[in-house]
């Protein structure tokens, strides 16, 4: 049949598959093809199926390449940075300042109620960990033996013993104190104290996970002192006690209040323990405790045997300095002459005239806050009126494009007397507070002394702090002064009326300057700045003592020391009557910096020296004051 239709012209359409093959076909695994995206539909359902699959399959190539949603490229380190500085890393820190007391929640500075704790409590703390580290380490005849024992115990005690001795620093606690004191109810600015505070800071972070090791060190450390001094337990256990509690309050205070100040000043959320703050405070794996082997000298403490060998070489240097005659000091001619000035009056003189009700009365001669303060009270009364009178015409000068007012300049240095005012009464306080004590210690030995150590110790960081107010006055008021004096003697542009005669009213006729020319009210008062600052600089009332010996007080005034004069109330009655006190001055030397003692207030003794210095050849400076100025 088939034959038949295919020779009568018929074709064959489709063959029909062999049912075996068509078995087999079924029987294999389909292969893996790959499907196609093109829609079988309508034009337009095509072109939308098309454009998802192609979404879909990139995608698909996407996840299986391995490759992550996140950019390429990303720095871990700067998506860090901005986690810690974000608004809500911002707005924490703010928050967490506000809540320590340490700032306001819309400002960066400092509040007052944090610096003053931080002046006196954070300061009484170093001081102590200070003083108890160089009583361990510091004293020749103990430290050796000492730091053998605790060597045996573990070299680490001595280590950590060393640096907390270098938590104080005393120009730096100076600096962070110093805006505070100044100040007193003004907050004060980050930036000013950032640099001492991170200081601070570093050596606390670097103590901080050892600091129960630390009070065990000091401990032992006491213990070892105690068998070899052989001294009662009772002068130890006050000692240990002591120290644990500073530390307590350092490390349990103060610390969390610096790391608030840091994150502040930084404006990052940073944490405490992390890799940032290490490298923002520049920590070394070197600075942490450890180096240090048994034997070995403390990295940057004190060697026991160095200590040794410099007493004995100080030693013999102060026996060679007092077999040797002493130079004489030359000084310049306007530093001589206003040691002169200041040589004008005794101290009992000084007293009379500042201290007319004896209010002072308790405060001994030799005190160096007092004859400060009294010399600060001469420059006030008879020189500060060139700092503040319309007398002196001052004109406005260009430097460098800027325009300096020196007459504003002039009234912001003379606001500045007002602190030191301040901070002499809480001197004055604090000295009724010692005497108070002195005189009722109470029955337990251990307490008042105690008690005794401390408030002699605030008195000793408040006299510095008073005269350090006195001598920043003084050192600008003698900048200021020079720069009128240079400018006088070279372009007269500032001082106008530079030959002008200055006249007082009747009530201030009695002032040293009145009737005389303008450039020379300055020079004097420049001369008395000059010689003021000086002293306190590096002179007889410079130094951590808070009294003159008996032999500066026969060099500076010439005249024996009383004992308890600040004691005794009559003595203070007597001086002013100008009777013992001055009787026993001595004549005058030919050494400047020496000042005699007036023996009577209607002669002087300084005009024969003052018209020689006078008279000297001073390179034609016509500024410089002609004549007796006294």
């Amino acid at each position: 049949m088939f034959n038949k239709f295919v020779s009568a012209g018929g074709e064959v359409l489709k063959e029909k598959p062999d049912p075996k093959e068509e078995e087999n076909k079924r029987n294999r695994p389909e292969p893996k093809v790959r499907q196609s995206t093109v829609s079988r539909g309508s034009g337009d359902e095509g072109k939308s199926r098309s454009r998802s699959g192609g979404g879909g399959s990139g995608r698909d190539s996407k996840s299986g390449s391995g490759v992550s949603d996140n950019k390429p490229g990303v720095d871990p380190k700067l998506e860090y940075e901005k986690e810690i500085s974000g608004f809500i890393a911002r707005f924490s820190v703010k928050l967490k300042c506000w809540m320590g007391r340490v700032t306001a929640f819309g400002s960066s500075d400092l509040i007052p109620s944090f610096m003053h704790e931080l002046s006196t409590k954070g300061k009484q703390a170093l001081i102590e960990c200070n003083y108890s580290a160089t009583e361990i380490l510091g004293n020749p005849s103990v430290s050796p033996g000492l730091s053998a024992k605790l060597d045996k115990i573990n070299p680490l005690l001595v280590e950590l013993i060393a640096m907390c001795q270098k938590l104080y620093n005393g120009p730096e606690l100076t600096d962070i104190t110093e805006p505070i004191l100044a100040a007193p109810e003004s907050p004060v600015a980050i930036e000013r104290v950032k640099t001492p505070i991170y200081n601070l800071f570093k050596k606390m972070y670097i103590l901080y996970p050892y600091q129960e090791t630390l009070k065990k060190s000091f401990l032992q450390a006491y213990d070892e002192m105690q068998k070899i001094e052989n001294k009662p337990a009772l002068i130890y256990a006050s000692k240990k006690r002591k120290i644990s509690q500073e530390i307590d309050i350092l490390f349990n205070t103060f610390f969390e209040k610096l790391y608030l100040v840091v994150i502040r000043a930084e404006n990052k959320n940073i944490p405490l323990v992390s890799r940032y703050m290490e490298s923002l405070l520049g920590i070394f794996p070197e600075d942490r405790p450890g180096q240090r082997k048994a034997g070995e000298n403390v990295p940057g403490g004190v060697d026991p045997k160095a200590k040794a060998e410099e007493a004995k070489k100080q030693e013999e240097e102060k026996e060679k300095a007092k077999e040797d005659e002493k130079e004489p000091v030359s000084l310049s001619k306007e530093e001589a002459y206003g040691l002169r000035l200041m040589q004008m009056y005794s101290i009992a003189k000084l007293r009379k005239k500042f201290d007319p009700k004896n209010e002072f009365g308790f405060v001994p001669d030799s005190d160096k806050v007092l004859l400060s303060y009294f010399y600060f009270r001469e420059f006030d009364d008879e020189y500060s009126f060139v700092l503040t009178t319309k007398k002196i015409d001052l004109k406005l000068v260009h430097l460098n494009g800027v325009k300096i007012d020196y007459r504003q300049k002039m009234l912001d240095i003379y606001e500045s007397t007002r602190p030191v005012t301040d901070q002499y009464r809480i001197y004055l306080d604090v000295i009724r507070e010692l005497q108070k004590h002195k005189a009722n210690p109470g029955a337990n030995y251990i307490e008042a002394s105690k008690k005794l150590t401390t408030i002699e110790q605030k008195r000793t960081g408040q006299s510095r702090t008073v005269r350090m107010g006195i001598k920043e006055f003084a050192q600008r008021s003698r900048d200021i002064l020079l720069d009128l004096i240079k400018d006088m003697k070279s372009k007269k542009e500032i001082v106008v009326n530079m030959n002008d005669v200055i006249t007082f009213d009747a009530m201030e006729s009695r002032k040293r300057l009145n009737k005389k020319p303008i450039k020379q009210c300055v020079m004097e008062a420049y001369c008395f700045a000059l010689a003021l600052f000086d002293r306190i600089e590096s002179g007889d009332l410079y130094g951590g003592l808070v009294e003159l010996t008996p032999e500066q007080m026969k060099e500076s005034f010439g005249m024996e020391l009383q004992e308890n004069a600040g004691e005794n109330p009559g003595l203070e009655e007597s001086s002013l009557a100008g009777g013992q006190t001055e009787s026993a001055a001595a004549p005058p030397t030919t050494n400047p910096a020496q000042p005699p003692s007036a023996s009577s207030e209607d002669s002087d003794p300084l005009d024969e020296d003052l018209d020689e210095l006078e008279h000297v050849d001073h390179d034609e400076d016509d500024i410089f004051p002609t004549g007796n100025p006294i």
